[in-house]
């Protein structure tokens, strides 16, 4: 009767917890968004990449403040020149730095472009919240 009545305890205890975190999912750090968003990028995933972002997200450049991208349109139409089967690019990481929800990465992107050999470096912020890039900064120099 007591071996019974524990298995009854655990069976109940099981599904309570489980009924509690069902359609529940882990929400991403603001670390792992950006790096989902490099993933995606060096693994030609547009998809993946789009996943990365807030459909309302908005891209400025620094230190003009102009807004150079808003929302998944626009950010489709940028990853779709880079993707482009003549363009073979891969970010690296140089430096990261994650501050609450900000992530500044330098990054290195090199490759070819039209066959020819490319390589440069750029700095990039992220405000990210709830797994999604809200905004982000571009510095220009």
């Amino acid at each position: 009767m007591k071996l019974r009545l524990a298995a009854i305890c655990v069976t109940v205890a099981f599904f309570a917890f489980a009924g509690s975190t069902m359609g529940q999912t882990a929400v991403r750090s603001p670390e792992q968004t950006a790096q989902s968003l490099i993933d995606a990028y060096n693994s030609r995933n547009m998809e993946g990449i789009l996943k990365a972002y807030a459909s309302d997200s908005v891209a400025y450049a620094l230190p003009s403040g102009e807004v150079i991208l808003k929302g998944h349109d626009a950010i489709r139409k940028k990853f779709a020149r880079v993707l482009d089967p003549k363009v073979k690019l891969k970010v690296e990481i140089v430096n990261r730095i994650v501050d609450g929800k900000f992530v500044i990465d330098k990054e290195k992107i090199s490759g070819t472009s039209d066959g020819k050999q490319v390589e440069f470096f750029g700095t990039v912020i992220y405000e990210i919240t709830d797994g999604l890039i809200r905004k982000e900064w571009y510095l220009r120099q």
